[in-house]
């Protein structure tokens, strides 16, 4: 039974390979991102092929989601009603601040970004719903990486090379010892962020809500417990 769960692991974590930034991938291109023989995932896109999570590109030759993951987009919307939930919580925040506000989602080594209400008065972003970047790469993202349990924090450490980043292992003990994080130009030029983590019913980080503006305007750390409060409401749909 281990081994068939972990057969079934192998072939659905395929499909979080597949993004905006990289919709589509070959079979020895995807065995040499993951390191993992071709034979291995030709044999688990066979299978997320035959139930419609992926489909070969005629011409191309390489593979891109099926029909299936949008048929579950789809019903994960209807049922969950995520942006609904996500702008009602958001939406006093936007008004009161000006400023535009982001939820990003843990999803294995990266934070994805999962929904944007945007200010209509203020400076545009680059951030797209369905951008992702890995945890230790912003200030926005490294908050959800310093409230991780300590032997996870380390296994992704091993998985970057990160063990010898001590500025990095600083950083996050900042964040977690205040709780939140904040930063200036650090990751956009002429841009402040300040950011809160988000935590599921287990209390575990899974996430970070987040307020970018200009740096051009005032500190943004007024809003904290605003973003608190906010983020606590947003547990039952983490």
């Amino acid at each position: 039974m281990t081994n068939v769960l972990q057969s079934t692991g192998v072939v659905f974590s395929l499909l979080n390979y597949f993004t905006l930034q990289k919709p589509a991938w070959g079979v020895r291109e995807l065995a040499r991102e993951i390191n993992r023989s071709p034979s291995v995932i030709q044999r688990a896109i066979n299978v997320l092929e035959q139930e419609g999570f992926l489909q070969k590109n005629a011409i191309s030759r390489n593979y891109q989601l099926g029909f299936r993951c949008i048929e579950l987009g789809q019903l994960a919307n209807a049922t969950l009603s995520f942006s609904e939930m996500a702008e009602q919580c958001l939406r006093p925040i936007v008004e009161e601040s000006g400023e535009t506000v982001f939820i990003y989602r843990r999803r294995d080594d990266f934070s994805v970004c999962s929904f944007i209400l945007e200010s209509p008065g203020h400076i545009r972003f680059t951030a797209t719903v369905g951008e992702r970047i890995y945890l230790h790469q912003a200030p926005f993202t490294q908050i959800t990486l310093a409230l991780m349990p300590e032997d996870q924090q380390e296994a992704y450490f091993e998985r970057h090379l990160l063990h010898s980043d001590d500025a990095l292992k600083s950083t996050l003990t900042a964040w977690k010892k205040k709780g939140y994080s904040n930063s200036s130009e650090a990751w956009q030029p002429h841009t402040q962020g300040i950011s809160v983590p988000l935590f599921n019913l287990r209390e575990e980080a899974v996430g970070s809500l987040c307020i970018a503006a200009s740096s051009q305007r005032g500190e943004l750390i007024e809003y904290k417990d605003l973003l608190l409060s906010a983020a606590n409401k947003l547990k039952n749909i983490m």
